[in-house]
């Protein structure tokens, strides 16, 4: 456990050690909270918000950035429920 904790960088502060443990049953729940389809539609909006309140029109260089991480995150979210659905059911 102190393993995972330090390549986390002791950040995740909100994780108890069971959470930690049992990290798939915490990415099925966050389905159960957020479909799928729901997942993606809620990041893109995200997107759109920060694109829309950048004071200033964002750099290329920014907004590259920022639609890379988007489109990185929806394909996190694709792959991570496919490990949640996967996984056999105990």
């Amino acid at each position: 456990m102190e393993e995972i904790k330090k390549l986390l960088d002791y950040q995740p502060l909100g994780l108890s050690d069971e959470e930690i443990e049992n990290a798939d049953s915490e990415m099925e729940y966050f389905f159960v909270n957020f479909p799928l389809h729901e997942a993606r539609a809620n990041l893109w909006e995200l997107y759109k918000g920060w694109v829309h309140l950048e004071a200033e029109s964002p750099e290329g260089e920014d907004m590259t950035n920022m639609l890379f991480f988007c489109n990185q995150m929806i394909s996190f979210l694709n792959f991570s429920f496919i490990v949640t659905r996967q996984k056999p059911k105990k």
